[in-house]
């Protein structure tokens, strides 16, 4: 087993330089991780609200589609309603 001093690492006067440049990549790295996590809030926010736009425009078309339907059905009653008034209005003229 190793003791305490064989874990200890030594400080060789190169490594220094090594080190400083080591913990510069980490301190970027940890603020593109920083920045990203942010980024990936704001999107999942936008996300939540574009479920929540997305949920009210399906409700909204569905109801339009509805709508069109009951429309289209009183036109045809109109529409039946015109053609035999059109022909009562012909059989009387004749």
């Amino acid at each position: 087993m190793a003791t305490d001093a064989q874990l200890q690492p030594t400080l060789v006067p190169g490594n220094l330089d090594d080190f400083l440049e080591l913990e510069t990549r980490i301190e970027r790295v940890v603020e593109a991780l920083r920045v990203a996590r942010e980024a990936r809030v704001k999107a999942e926010a936008e996300v939540a609200e574009l479920r929540t736009k997305f949920s009210e425009l399906k409700r909204d078309y569905t109801r339009s589609e509805q709508e069109l339907i009951t429309l289209r059905k009183e036109r045809d009653e109109v529409r039946q309603r015109l053609e035999r008034l059109a022909k009562r209005l012909d059989s009387l003229a004749e």
